[in-house]
């Protein structure tokens, strides 16, 4: 369905006033309806009224562009009475239902359970961790409703339920505010969705804003790396985990991707791979020779190319390696909940995650000279600000390497 506004410029009165018109087109056909409103032809956009200049007199511009607007919503609205009420379309009920005063009842579409069709359809396109993402949002979604005795529809997804959502979120779940400005661009794409779909006509949530703060990078030096690099652990436990978080260190690989490694992906000088997370097919990522090192050691075993461990231990096993290794001075994080600023001092092997492997690659190639243009194509970086991220870390660390040289 489309809508357009049209002159009539063969129906100009002598005062230059010339009629507007409603076009509406629909599955081949075309129904004109007149508006009412008439408007000066340098006064007229292709779709509103400009507004006058000072010099000229007052040409009603706002009143007539706010009716011209309430035109549009209701030819939405009765489209969407259409869909909803299942009412096959045709020039006739259409005419009938417009000239009709009284408000269109329509049968509501259930807002989870188009939201359950919005994860099905999007697996067909999406990746899993995608998939998860909008799941967790979902029932996200659903537990504040269960809490709060919000009863989310289409049409009450506006500024007093975000404020809802967002106190909940903020004073009662304690949630960082990246998490939140995460629910918030999942909610939107799934409303932009099924605003296309035709299951509402509701863009109120098109003025959702929630920002995201900078976030502390967390990883090793290179001193670091190298010490649990060569750290001899008693435990080959102990010992798996850290050669299969070293190679996340030395290539950049996201633990799901290291976790899915085969033989036919190792070449004498390559890793090559589908990179899950971006879809990206066959990506080559060059070996160092400590890469290699771990790969030799495991070559002709039971563990070849790299042992495997769940996610969930390997966080628990990576923290207990770098505590072996003494990586465990005091370490601060900050964050936010609301506009009130967060902060946790510990060891810093207690944050140490599968995740921290992959920002230990990138932050040490910067800071060991790599061209960032090579950094985002071995990491599979795809965006600018990622690594932006980044060189503010480094920036950080040069200016603190010039201070204790220079003091």
């Amino acid at each position: 369905m489309k809508t357009v506004f049209e002159l009539r410029k063969e129906k100009i009165n002598k005062d230059g006033l010339i009629p507007i018109q409603l076009i509406v087109r629909h599955d081949g056909k075309r129904i004109r309806k007149n508006t009412g409103l008439s408007v000066l032809e340098n006064h007229w956009t292709g779709h509103r009224v400009k507004p006058n200049l000072k010099k000229e007199k007052d040409n009603n511009y706002q009143i007539i562009n706010d009716d011209l607007q309430q035109i549009e919503d209701k030819v939405n609205k009765l489209f969407l009475y259409l869909k909803v009420n299942d009412i096959e379309f045709s020039a006739e009920k259409f005419n009938e239902l417009f000239e009709k005063r009284q408000q269109l009842v329509e049968n509501k579409f259930d807002f989870f359970q188009c939201f359950d069709e919005y994860i099905e359809k999007g697996k067909l396109t999406k990746t899993p961790n995608t998939t998860k993402g909008q799941i967790t949002v979902k029932n996200y979604l659903k537990n504040f409703c269960d809490d709060s005795g919000f009863i989310i529809s289409f049409d009450q997804v506006n500024t007093p339920f975000f404020e809802t959502l967002m106190e909940y979120s903020y004073q009662d779940k304690k949630v960082k505010q990246n998490y939140f400005a995460k629910i918030i661009k999942v909610l939107k794409s799934f409303l932009k969705w099924s605003e296309e779909k035709g299951y509402h006509s509701n863009r109120e949530y098109e003025k959702f804003i929630a920002t995201e703060h900078d976030v502390d990078i967390v990883y090793l030096t290179f001193e670091e790396l190298m010490i649990l690099y060569n750290k001899e652990f008693e435990s080959e436990r102990l010992s798996h985990v850290r050669d299969f978080y070293c190679m996340g260190c030395f290539t950049g690989l996201r633990f799901s991707d290291l976790s899915k490694l085969h033989l036919a992906n190792i070449s004498e000088e390559h890793i090559i791979l589908s990179i899950q997370k971006t879809k990206t097919q066959n990506h080559a990522i060059k070996l160092n020779k400590y890469a290699k090192e771990i790969l030799n050691k495991y070559k002709g075993t039971i563990y070849e190319p790299l042992p495997r461990i769940s996610s969930q231990k390997f966080n628990e096993y990576v923290k207990e390696c770098c505590e072996e290794a003494e990586i465990t001075q005091p370490f601060t994080i900050h964050w936010f909940i609301g506009n009130q600023k967060k902060s946790l001092t510990q060891p810093k092997c207690k944050f140490i995650t599968s995740h921290t492997a992959r920002k230990t690659f990138i932050t040490n190639s910067l800071l060991l000279g790599m061209e960032p243009k090579a950094i985002k194509k071995i990491a599979n970086i795809k965006k600018d600000a990622v690594l932006d991220k980044y060189m503010k870390v480094t920036e950080a660390f040069t200016d603190d390497q010039m201070d204790k040289a220079w003091k």
